[in-house]
């Protein structure tokens, strides 16, 4: 039987949406600001009727401050004058906190959906997998947290089988298959990663089978390491960092102390109705390898590097042209083997992508996305919920300024039927829309900034000040075009200056070396009216964000067939600043509600 499990009503998302909305509507001259046009369109001192260095002064004070449960500041009290200029930074930074998706109280933590679901282990570090071998340290944080939950969900609904759109590398994709033998179609719409994911399957297989036939020395080199930490040896897998010392792994999540669901939320007990009313659930069965010369090899199937086929003895006795047959159908059979992992696909998907066409032999399956970016994640849900063979989701969305909103260009001639934003029919009535600054806004991190882990403002200064050049000299008014990395590939602001100049096409002999710097000199005492501002920015983030991901919950709202919907925060914010996830759960047959 499960415990309780809280779910946020349709009410309180409507009074979360509707403060939301107006927070959002008031600050919107700040987030859909462009930092490109900061110094041709004086934002500062147009929008700020405070000091750069007040700002910066009471914003670092209130970092890591928790403001949950304080009055939250009207709008009015914030931003004042025709131009509605920024006057209270104080009612400003606890307005932003406290419409951020952490403080509204409408999301859940992952131990606690994982106490819920009643398979939350501490993990012991002898059965983890070191995924820092063949994964940065983000990755792998995100890969372990996500895919224990996608294997539990995976469990409650009874399939084997995971559908992985936006797999990438497919690091999320080999995992699951081979950490909880589940069957996972990887479906990326790049080639390139479709292909490096089959390379990475067969140089998985190639180091599962190198370290089985050097398992005594791999062991005698871990017996010997103090506190079970070693060196990997140097065999031929660039997705393993090799001539390197690993530290101990450590449990994917924290022990449970006193934890409560504690969010003002209804409180149902629907997953524990739902899972009695399953006939019979599918038991993972993970292969149990005696050798521990690694971690890492305990979760590979007892298959995954197929065995000689064929004794030597045999071979001999075989005709030059029987050999070369039987060697064709041998590299058949491994490359066929090779999905053992998983099955990496190409193709893109959109709302109207049947999965039949991809899939042959489709099965009830939970569709998952790890940072997908743009449309897809909405598109993952609508996916989700049209097919009755998916019956679980778990998406991580990310790149909000590549979504594409319904209501932001009316008047333009529309080609599609289908937006990214909004996608509730709640949020679809007010015709909301933010445009794409105040999206890319959404894309900054806060908590990083929090820990020093700030903003380029130096190559966001050079930007700006070119722009300036830009169009005083060239008479360029539209900050449309991008001049990419230059900042990183240039030695100062001259040399990036006359390299953005040849790459936008223009003639860079039109301004001297002088002048240049002139600019630089000029705007260089202002720099922290730009800092100061993009904190500004960097503060109302989450509040964008938080709107995003509830016009994604509400949408799950609204439909009928479907058990548990709600946000779950599943990663620490400052290894992986998207760190929430939409998760539903469909109702099982014939039961009611």
């Amino acid at each position: 039987m499960f415990p309780s499990l809280c779910e946020v009503s349709t009410d309180q998302l409507k009074e979360a949406v509707k403060k939301l909305l107006h927070f959002l509507h008031g600050t919107l001259q700040i987030s859909g600001a462009h930092t490109v046009d900061f110094y041709t369109q004086n934002i500062w001192k147009t929008l700020v009727a405070v000091s750069p260095d007040i700002v910066l002064s009471v914003i670092s004070k209130h970092n890591g401050a928790h403001h949950k449960g304080k009055d939250i500041p009207d709008i009015s009290r914030i931003f004042s004058g025709p131009n509605q200029e920024l006057v209270n930074i104080e009612a400003f930074v606890e307005a932003s906190h406290s419409h951020s998706l952490a403080n509204l109280g409408l999301c859940i933590s992952v131990e606690e959906l994982l106490e819920a679901l009643a398979v939350h282990e501490a993990g012991s570090p002898d059965n983890e997998v070191k995924t820092d071998q063949f994964m940065n340290d983000k990755k792998s944080h995100e890969v372990l947290v996500m895919s224990q939950l996608v294997q539990s969900i995976a469990n409650v609904c009874g399939v084997k089988e995971v559908i992985d759109l936006g797999a990438g590398k497919g690091y999320l994709s080999s995992y699951l298959s081979m950490k909880y033998n589940l069957k996972v179609y990887g479906i990326d719409s790049s080639d390139t990663n479709t292909d490096g994911a089959n390379r990475r399957n067969r140089k998985l297989k190639k180091f599962w089978k190198a370290y089985k036939e050097d398992a005594k020395g791999a062991s005698k080199i871990q017996e010997s390491a103090q506190n079970n930490d070693y060196l990997l040896p140097n065999y031929s897998c660039q997705e393993v960092i090799t001539d390197r010392e690993f530290p101990n792994p450590k449990s994917c999540f924290p022990k449970l102390e006193e934890l409560s669901v504690s969010h003002g939320v209804e409180s149902i007990n629907v997953l524990s109705e739902w899972k009695s009313g399953q006939e019979s659930l599918c038991s993972t069965s993970q292969s149990a390898e005696s050798d521990k010369t690694s971690a890492f090899l305990n979760i590979l199937p007892a298959d995954a590097v197929e065995e000689k086929t064929l004794s030597e003895s045999i071979c001999k006795s075989l005709s030059e042209q029987e050999k070369e047959q039987r060697k064709i159908e041998n590299i058949r059979m491994k490359e066929q083997r090779c999905s053992h992992v998983y099955l990496p696909l190409t193709c893109k998907i959109t709302e109207e992508t049947d999965l039949n066409d991809i899939i042959e032999d489709l099965e009830e399956s939970i569709m998952v996305g790890l940072h997908t970016c743009g449309d897809l994640a909405p598109n993952t849900l609508r996916i989700f919920t049209a097919r009755s063979e998916i019956k679980a989701v778990c998406s991580v969305g990310c790149c909000y300024h590549l979504l594409s909103e319904e209501f932001e260009s009316p008047t333009e001639e529309r080609t599609v039927t289908t937006w990214g934003f909004p996608m509730s029919m709640h949020l679809k009535e007010t015709s909301w829309f933010f445009g794409r600054n105040a999206r890319m806004s959404a894309c900054l991190a806060l908590e990083r900034v929090a820990v020093g882990q700030g903003l380029a403002t130096e190559s966001l200064f050079y930007r700006a000040v070119l722009q300036v050049i830009l169009k005083d000299c060239f008479g360029i008014t539209q900050s449309g075009k991008r001049v990419g990395k230059i900042f990183s590939k240039s030695g100062n602001f001259t040399d990036y200056v006359r390299k953005s100049l040849k790459k936008l096409g223009h003639d860079d002999s039109k301004i001297s070396d002088k002048n240049i710097t002139a600019y630089y000199e000029k705007y260089k005492p202002r720099q922290n009216e730009l800092e100061a501002f993009n904190m500004l920015k960097v503060l109302l983030a989450p509040c964008i964000e938080a709107l995003i991901l509830l016009d994604r919950l509400h949408y799950l709202k609204e439909q009928n067939n479907l058990a548990w919907s709600g946000l779950v925060k599943l990663f620490d914010p400052v290894k992986s600043p998207r760190c929430y996830s939409v998760v539903s759960m469909k109702k099982p047959k014939d039961t009611i509600y």
